[in-house]
């Protein structure tokens, strides 16, 4: 699997396209440079699928959260004064909560049922909210 570079997933979650500068193979230089490059809402949307697949066992659907269990995520301080790369290694990572339910690495999936491209989808999904806009 390619990882992402620190430049291009920010470059992705603060409006720019994704592939353009983080080496899409195969591309055909004939084809109009719209064609080939995701828009950032593009991403949200597929990021939204993601989440509806992986995150919302614990964070809900609509992603307000679960009483008890993940937090809103739609109006969150963390998401929104977090950088996407941060976020990354966050959703990575995971951490302890002391007292609370802990957010486990990759929410419980493996690397390869949850890739980093797939986060970073789901994290333009996240920054896509109103109320995670800065």
């Amino acid at each position: 699997m390619k990882l992402m570079t620190k430049g291009c997933l920010v470059a992705c979650v603060a409006g720019v396209s994704l592939f353009g500068g983080c080496g899409g193979e195969g591309e055909s230089s004939s084809a109009p440079a719209a064609a080939k490059k995701p828009s950032v809402n593009a991403m949200a949307v597929k990021g939204g699928l993601v989440f509806k697949k992986t995150c919302a066992t614990c964070h809900g659907g609509d992603a307000k959260g679960m009483e008890n269990n993940g937090p809103d995520l739609t109006a969150s301080e963390f998401v929104r004064d977090t950088s996407a790369e941060d976020l990354l290694t966050y959703v990575q990572v995971g951490r302890e909560v002391p007292g609370g339910v802990p957010m486990p690495p990759r929410g419980g999936f493996t690397e390869e049922m949850l890739p980093d491209d797939d986060i970073v989808k789901v994290i333009a999904y996240l920054k896509n909210f109103p109320g995670n806009k800065p």
